[in-house]
């Protein structure tokens, strides 16, 4: 679709809304203010909630968003080592591309993988981290917000702004890490506020592991370096209390060294990733009334990735691919009430992504564009202890092609329902239940990457069932505050796209063939303990157990086994202790063993592993209302040698040192 045809379509969704606006009511809330992202109660929501706060954040030894996500439970990610190294996120065992990402309230799009790095969201400039399975809790959402299994949403801390302040940071750390940053906020009169955040990271990487082929010999990680720079503007402006305008720009640039799998005695690899991106994004929502609100996003994204693998056995001494990924995306939603206890909305989305592809080996591919139509109705009833929540979402996928032949069209429902009850006004207990089906269409690198894309793919489906039970109690004997959950689901996938070989194991494609079943269990218990003099002292359980088999083929030697990579049991352990001015936390993730391949034989076999982390805080507030803070972060404290990934061995230990000062308007 051209640039003309977008603007048809945005102004035809605006047209939907444009009525109501001329005949809203007067706004009746002159006073403007900008209130702070609150954390939401995860034990009366109506699906599996889980959040991290700024200061939860700042005790977890974590770098990026993929370090803290790891603290959840029901998530993993895929870490193929070091700073460097990519870092994806799977929930339930369903895979990265059904996971969507959203930062300050829009998604994240990648139509090429499908498959989001999270490592590039650095935590410096991150307020919260929430993680909701099905659907996020508000109503008024773009219809891509239902479109994923499970949503990771991203909040800046510039995305809202009190008044004047100004951060400096720097941290350094082994392996070469080097990280200043940067960020300035500033509110001008009551309505417009506006703040901008850089930052620097750079690393070796070259850490020390323990060759076992080798006699245990001390090894070091090879072309594991990275660099990445990092620059965001947010504006806002606040016409009064219930019609606000937001806008966002964002830069990220990345030179990192991808390092390669450690087999026998090779530890040698030199391949390259570069990769820049740059999007805008701007969002308006208005109070048309008391009962009727709207919510217009709009966003334009480009993604320029690099590839260089320079050992490469051909022709010409070198594989390359260069990629040009463009997204422009609009949206548009409105939500009505029509009682106290029934509310329902309506979603409108297009969006359009191109790939062009530009390197020496580019010749004949696809360069391919789709076109992305997205309807999505919800309603939402609450009657005193009981909620309801529905939605149906409509998807429609054209696409086009320079070369060869196209995938095919999508014309899909998915529907979506959640029930939760709370047992009486006086009671800790809550219980929830949901149903959502939904799917993922297959990427352009499913479709078209050269010589193993299939333009025959279907999407592949998932049926997600949930039921659950949550335990609140604001005081117990020597707790402050107890929250329990816990959740046994079962999903099933069907036509999973997996990469199969063709004729030999050095030529795979892309074939819809995966059946699997999960059955699975997410507990969360957090507990606020009861002030002793001036310690205080807050605790935090994650666990999660997941039965993931491959139900594709009975006649196969991995029907009914693991899925690779998925551990049976995996847990997270946090403890914060808080003594005037100083911070101490002890954060411990544990994962039994799993296999790398299907086939669970023992050269297949993962390890367990587990990780012991501290952290420690000194905060000094001056008089004149600026903050100063000291940390330390010991990684890895006993020294373990351990892979998330078979062959690409993890740190061990390391630490990193930082200070951070924030000079605050008096």
């Amino acid at each position: 679709m051209n640039l003309k045809q977008t603007w048809r379509y945005f102004i035809f969704t605006s047209g939907l809304l444009l009525p109501l606006l001329l005949h809203a009511q007067k706004d009746t809330l002159p006073v403007v203010k900008i209130i702070s992202q609150e954390s939401t109660d995860i034990s009366r929501t109506a699906v599996p909630f889980q959040q991290l706060t700024k200061k939860e954040l700042a005790s977890l030894n974590s770098l990026s968003v993929a370090d803290a996500v790891k603290y959840f439970s029901g998530v993993l990610i895929k870490d193929y080592g070091g700073i460097g190294g990519l870092k994806t996120i799977s929930v339930r065992s369903l895979g990265a591309n059904h996971t969507g990402i959203m930062y300050d309230g829009i998604m994240v799009g990648d139509a090429q993988g499908g498959q989001i790095d999270l490592g590039r969201f650095s935590l410096d400039n991150i307020e919260t981290i929430q993680l909701s399975t099905s659907r996020p809790e508000t109503i008024l959402m773009a219809a891509r917000s239902y479109a994923s299994a499970a949503v990771l949403s991203l909040s800046s801390s510039t995305a809202n702004i009190q008044k004047r302040s100004m951060t400096l940071k720097l941290k350094g750390g082994s392996f070469g890490f080097f990280n200043p940053a940067f960020s300035f906020k500033d509110k001008i009169g009551e309505r417009f506020g506006h703040g901008v955040s850089a930052e620097y990271q750079a690393a070796d990487g070259d850490y020390s592991y323990k060759n076992y082929v080798a006699g245990d010999a001390d090894s070091k990680r090879l072309n594991a370096d990275i660099k990445t720079y990092r620059a965001e503007y947010d504006a806002s402006y606040l016409f009064n209390d219930s019609n606000q305008i937001k806008l966002k720009l964002y830069y990220y640039n990345a030179k990192r060294g991808l390092p390669g799998a450690v087999i026998l005695y090779n530890n040698f690899s030199n391949q390259r990733l570069n990769n820049e991106i740059f999007f805008s994004q701007a969002s308006w929502k208005k109070n048309i009334s008391g009962r009727s609100k709207i919510l217009f996003n709009a966003k334009f994204t480009k993604d320029y990735k690099y590839y260089l693998d320079p050992s490469y056995q051909n022709s010409v001494g070198k594989f390359e691919n260069k990629f040009n990924q463009q997204e422009l995306y609009v949206s548009g939603a409105y939500s009505y009430q029509f009682s106290p206890a029934l509310s329902a909305s309506y979603a409108a989305d297009y969006f359009n992504s191109k790939l062009k592809r530009t390197d020496d080996f580019a010749a004949g591919f696809a360069d391919p564009e789709r076109d992305n139509f997205l309807y999505n109705i919800a309603v939402d009833y609450s009657a005193k202890r009981l909620n309801l929540t529905a939605n149906i979402l409509h998807t429609i996928l054209n696409e086009r092609v320079q070369n060869g032949s196209t995938g095919r069209k999508l014309n899909e429902l998915s529907p979506a329902a959640a029930l939760s009850y709370h047992f009486s006004d006086s009671s800790p207990l809550h219980a929830r239940v949901f149903y959502k089906r939904i799917f993922r269409a297959p990427t352009f690198d499913d479709l078209y990457y050269t010589n193993v894309g299939n333009t025959d793919l279907k999407p592949e489906f998932v049926d997600q069932y949930n039921i659950g039970l949550s335990f609140n109690k604001k005081s117990l004997k020597n707790i402050e505050g107890l929250i329990i959950t816990l959740d046994i689901y079962y999903n099933q996938v069907k036509d999973k796209i997996l990469a199969v070989p063709r004729q030999n194991l050095f030529q795979w494609t892309m074939l819809n063939i995966g059946q699997v079943e999960i059955k699975g269990v997410d507990a969360t218990v957090l507990a606020k303990w009861k002030q002793l003099g001036s310690i205080f002292l807050t605790s935090r359980l994650s666990y999660t157990y997941q039965d993931a088999r491959d139900m594709s083929d009975p006649s196969s030697a991995v029907y009914k086994k693991q899925i690779p990579y998925t551990p049976k049991h995996s847990a997270a352990v946090g403890i914060g202790i808080s003594y005037r001015n100083l911070d101490l936390s002890y954060n411990v993730l544990l994962s039994s063993y799993r296999h790398s391949l299907g086939d669970q034989v023992p050269e297949n076999l993962a390890k367990e592993w587990a990780t012991q982390d501290l952290t420690f805080m000194y905060s000094l507030k001056t008089k004149y209302n600026n903050n100063y803070r000291i940390t330390a972060e010991l990684n890895n404290i006993f020294n373990k040698q351990y892979e998330v990934i078979k062959f690409y061995p993890m740190p061990r230990f390391n630490y990193r040192i930082g200070i951070i000062a924030t000079f605050n308007q008096s």
